[in-house]
């Protein structure tokens, strides 16, 4: 009897290994409309991840060029981003925390620990 519960343990255990193994790595590269909501208001910008060797990087677009983010850490399907950013004369880290899901990216947003937001993007090429 102890071998057959041994035995289906084995086969349960390497049936999981295998399904995540054969999870798709989510696709982040490209453009993304990035929506951040927070206690002062909601702002959209572009944000535009390239991989370089093998890292994901993410880049700020707007009017005055770009700028990369901080850091930037996917694992699996989710997703950090880290940004210093100028807040009335001073320097406010947001932090980032989401789950890509095909097409669109949701999550919390930290602003130097002294508020908290959410943010959303959507992919611009999504629909091509």
């Amino acid at each position: 009897m102890k071998r057959v519960a041994l035995a289906i343990v084995f086969v349960l255990v390497t049936a999981a290994f295998g399904i995540a193994q054969n999870t798709p790595p989510v696709d982040i590269l490209g453009e993304w409309d990035l929506t951040t909501s927070s206690p002062v208001g909601e702002t959209t910008n572009t944000v535009e991840f390239r991989k370089e060797g093998d890292t994901v990087k993410a880049f700020a677009k707007g009017a005055q060029g770009e700028r990369p983010y901080d850091s930037t850490l996917l694992d699996g399907d989710k997703l950090t981003l880290v940004l210093t950013i100028d807040y009335e004369g001073q320097p406010m880290t947001i932090t980032y925390s989401g789950t890509v899901k095909e097409a669109s990216i949701n999550g919390s947003a930290d602003f130097g620990g002294f508020a908290l937001g959410s943010f959303s993007a959507a992919k611009k090429d999504a629909a091509k």
